[in-house]
């Protein structure tokens, strides 16, 4: 077992390098471990005068690089050039040189009080286990005082670098020290997530409880994926999403522009059943569950409505050509919802130029104007990441947006939006029509969280609630903030929850 397969199931949080020091005195074996790890023979092995550094792994957006620094005492003034950015130390003892075990306490105690270093995991590999006179683990962890300890998560692993023994397990515990939290996820720093995380909660425990939650879902409460296919919700975000439900509101939907069904939001959401309303294509088809399902009916029909399916060909061909052929595998691509087209130019990566997405643009518009010449039956707009071809509606002419999406939803399931606190999310401006509907109904109950970084949205959103005399508004960077926000909210006492039990004791 190597360490790619311990890795198998590992996922790096934004594609960013993991760095693991690998340190310890000369002759402990450092780069016999970090040559185990790298599958590379470790028959002539020399004293490291300098570092090594080596990508042991590479999956995905994995990379795991190992950085094995010289132990010789005049190279270990230069340790503290390598301790930036470190996810993991690796401190490993030559468990045979008892002789040296006071200075390695010494180096290793140094280390520990390094401020980069500060809360950083340490393994500890007490290495040539395989020499009969060599310390256990457990004597080492003692002549070491790692049980004083309090500041950090250890680990001591016996091990023969030389019989490859041993390591794979210690890697194991990397590896399990290394999977990204909520936290750790944030673009800005683990201060800001606290910040932001702190702003969210106050904001909903001030609501206290919420009679409705309306909520886009990518982006929101989940990470953009590359494409669709592959945009499972993280479990731990359908965990949380199921407690916030059960325990801070009563009425729960997800409203979303991607499509309900055949690569759609019921195949790759991992809620619980039972828990949310689905709205996708913008709130134009609904799923409330498995015998209560309904579509906007104001939609053109007939021949009317052939001219969606042919735009929606003529761009499949379109994506087919060379020079777009990319485009099929941005962002979540080329989707066909009920009622519009999204083609994606564009990812959270921004892997693809401005001129690339600008040509997508203009083949995209002269299709739209070949097959409605009028411009009666398809509207083209953009996003950030897509471009929308709309089917107008039958009726008016008009785009059909969430907020109609909403109020559909409102007059099949008899939602009155006035009772209690209503809590709106959303990340863009295709959920600025959702957070007005609720506005206009409920100015002073609506409390609303925005996943964004973009200013002018901000202003946006901040401007509408205003003009409602409503100030009850948060911003966070990232989706792992909003869900950090609703797992702290389901951990508190709420009021409406305390009254129900004093009312039955009462009884």
């Amino acid at each position: 077992m190597g360490l790619m397969d311990v890795l198998k199931s590992f996922k790096s949080p934004s594609g960013r390098e993991i760095r693991i020091l690998l340190l310890g005195l000369d002759n402990a074996g450092k780069t016999t471990i970090l040559k185990q790890l790298s599958s590379e023979d470790i028959q002539h092995v020399t004293p490291t005068k300098g570092f090594n550094v080596k990508t042991v792994a590479a999956m995905g957006d994995i990379r795991l690089n190992v950085w094995d620094i010289g132990g010789q005492r005049t190279i270990r003034p230069y340790w503290s050039n390598y301790y930036e950015n470190i996810d993991t130390l690796i401190f490993v003892i030559d468990s045979n040189d008892k002789k040296r075990f006071d200075e390695m306490n010494i180096e290793l105690g140094e280390l520990l009080d390094e401020e980069k270093l500060r809360k950083v995991p340490v393994l500890i590999f007490a290495n040539k286990q395989d020499l009969p006179t060599s310390a256990s683990s457990e004597e080492i962890s003692r002549r070491l005082n790692l049980d004083l300890l309090r500041d950090r998560t250890w680990h001591i692993q016996a091990c023969s670098a030389l019989k490859n023994e041993g390591i794979t397990d210690g890697i194991t515990w990397v590896a399990s020290n290394l999977k990204p939290t909520l936290i750790s996820s944030h673009p800005i720093s683990i201060d800001t997530y606290k910040k932001e995380v702190q702003n969210a909660v106050e904001l909903l425990t001030n609501a206290d409880h919420f009679h409705y939650f309306f909520t886009d879902r990518d982006g929101t409460l989940k990470s953009y994926s590359c494409s669709y296919p592959s945009s499972i919700q993280p479990a731990y975000s359908g965990v949380i999403q199921a407690q916030f439900a059960r325990r801070c509101a009563q009425t729960c939907v997800i409203l979303t522009t991607a499509p309900l069904m055949h690569i759609g939001v019921l195949d790759v959401s991992t809620i619980p059943n039972g828990y949310y309303y689905f709205g996708a294509s913008g709130g134009r088809e609904w799923f409330i569950d498995s015998g209560h399902n309904f579509k906007d009916e104001s939609i053109m029909k007939g021949e009317k409505a052939d001219v969606l399916a042919s735009a929606y060909t003529r761009i499949s061909h379109l994506l087919e050509e060379p020079e777009f052929r990319p485009f099929s595998w941005v962002g979540s691509g080329l989707q066909k919802h009920y009622g519009h087209l999204t083609i994606a130019y564009q990812d959270v990566y921004r892997s693809i130029t401005e001129t690339q997405g600008k040509r997508l643009f203009e083949e995209v518009e002269r299709i739209i104007k070949d097959v409605d010449p009028q411009g009666t039956r398809l509207q083209l707009a953009s996003t950030e990441f897509d471009i929308k071809v709309y089917m107008k509606t039958e009726t008016d002419g008009r785009v059909f947006d969430k907020g109609d999406g909403l109020r559909m939803l409102c007059e099949k399931m008899h939602c009155d939006l006035t009772e209690g606190n209503v809590l709106v999310c959303g990340d863009s401006a295709t959920d600025i029509p959702m957070l007005k509907e609720c506005l206009v109904r409920n100015p002073k109950g609506v409390y609303t969280i925005w996943v964004t970084v973009n200013e002018d949205l901000k202003k946006e959103v901040r401007e509408l609630c205003a003009s409602y005399n409503n100030s009850n508004v948060a911003f966070v960077s990232c989706p792992e903030v909003l869900l950090g926000a609703m797992a702290q909210a389901t951990i508190r006492e709420i009021t409406i929850t305390r009254t129900r039990k004093l009312s039955r004791n009462i009884v």
